[in-house]
């Protein structure tokens, strides 16, 4: 946590107060807290050499998102990524996405074209040689190159205010080798569909590529699943038996 915390740097921040809700959330994130960890605000003051005051404006917007709990006698507990958090990302994702397409075959450039056919191929060399790391940032760069084909700004940036949870989930799916290859060849049959101006197969692809990585995200995560996927895109992605247990409550994981 150390480490972390000292990249703090509250001379070059837009405001202490952002810079302080992000570090910390980002250090979430990244499981520098753990999940059931106390937070405390007087210590993380000191360490972050800024006053009380934009900790706790930070453990406020932190609570509202979900990623911490403060509790009577307790204190900040860190609450960290749950099924039900997963399965929303994975939902919103999904709308935003598919609503994306429409504009992304309308107004791709060829040029765009061949540097995501460049990526999906730089992509089957990394898996080959065992880089998940490259792979990860590359599969991060073809999804950005993707978006922003749509040419709508607005909508990019309501995708990217989850980029983290998105970062987080993509790491974790990936980490499966039979996943990598999967999702490759997922983007690869997206991109040919877009290439051909089929907005529905594109639609279509996208659907499965997330309903399977929300499957994959959720056991490898919390260890729910993976439930049966589903016959098509319009059926429920998780099985109705399955059990989501809140981890909020502290002492569980």
């Amino acid at each position: 946590m150390e480490k972390f915390l000292e990249r703090f740097n509250a001379a070059g921040a837009r405001t202490v107060r952002d810079m302080v809700y992000e570090t910390l959330r980002q250090a979430i994130f990244e499981g520098v807290f753990k999940n059931g960890e106390r937070m405390v605000e007087k210590e993380l003051a000191e360490k972050l050499r800024v006053s009380r005051t934009p900790v706790r404006e930070a453990f406020r917007r932190l609570e509202v998102e979900g990623l911490i709990k403060h509790y009577p006698r307790k204190g900040v507990l860190v609450r960290g990524i749950t099924a039900e958090d997963i399965i929303e990302i994975y939902a919103i994702r999904e709308a935003l996405e598919t609503m994306a397409l429409s504009f992304v075959v309308e107004n791709i450039t060829e040029d765009e074209k061949q540097k995501l056919y460049q990526l999906i191929e730089k992509m089957k060399v990394l898996i080959e040689v065992g880089d998940e790391e490259e792979l990860l940032q590359t599969s991060r760069l073809f999804n950005e190159l993707l978006l922003r084909a749509s040419r709508m700004p607005r909508l990019v940036s309501l995708i990217n205010n989850y980029q983290e949870y998105i970062a987080k989930f993509r790491k974790a799916t990936l980490s499966k080798p039979s996943r990598k290859v999967d999702a490759l060849k997922d983007h690869e049959e997206i991109l040919r569909a877009i290439d051909q101006m089929d907005i529905a197969r594109a639609r279509e692809l996208t659907v499965r590529h997330l309903k399977s990585a929300c499957r994959e995200c959720l056991h490898a995560v919390t260890g729910i699943g993976p439930a049966p996927a589903p016959p098509d895109s319009g059926k429920p992605v998780f099985d109705s038996s399955i059990s989501v247990t809140d981890s909020s409550k502290p002492g569980k994981e």
